[in-house]
């Protein structure tokens, strides 16, 4: 008896679940659009550099108005090291750079704050006339926390070597500032 009750009410309870399933009712209305969100793509802008004994092997650029860069954001930066007409590209290397001459170890190197970006020269020697650069071109890249907060994706930029790299990791969403 027991066996045919628990049958009759599993059954009667199947088929009140089978009944309860119907056709699905019109769409609703579509809700008010919400607030925009915030632009968090990585931004880059370029200036040139001189590096000479005037400015004691160091120059500091301002961080452009349309970028606000907040305290656990990245900076990177890259230096142009030529144009292949061929193949109609540009060339770039990340900074630092290390270059060994006959007078030691010369380091291109890079800091930044949240208002300012520096650009300098560094040796384990005296840095004189023959170690002056000028207009060098650089490229500033501007990457938000809230973008790197993607899974390994911030380890990832800060390895990558050359700007065409950074440009895939971070999917070629590089906006340029003008």
């Amino acid at each position: 008896m027991k066996k045919t009750t628990k049958f009759l009410l599993s059954t009667i309870a199947f088929f009140l679940l089978l009944t309860g399933c119907g056709e699905q009712g019109p769409v609703g209305p579509r809700g008010p659009e919400g607030p925009a969100g915030p632009s968090i793509l990585p931004i880059s802008f370029e200036f040139e550099v001189d590096l000479n004994q005037s400015n004691d092997f160091s120059f500091i650029q301002g961080i452009p108005s349309g970028i606000e860069v907040l305290g656990q954001d990245v900076m990177l930066a890259y230096v142009f090291e030529d144009y292949l007409e061929e193949d109609d590209l540009e060339v770039w290397r990340k900074l630092p750079l290390t270059e060994f001459n006959a007078s030691g170890t010369l380091l291109y190197d890079y800091d930044f704050t949240v208002v300012d970006l520096r650009i300098f020269l560094d040796a384990n020697y005296a840095l004189g006339p023959a170690d002056e650069f000028e207009s060098l071109l650089i490229r500033a890249v501007h990457v938000p926390a809230d973008f790197l907060n993607n899974g390994n994706l911030k380890t990832q930029a800060l390895e990558a070597s050359t700007f065409g790299e950074l440009e895939q990791i971070l999917g070629s969403d590089i906006k340029k500032l003008d």
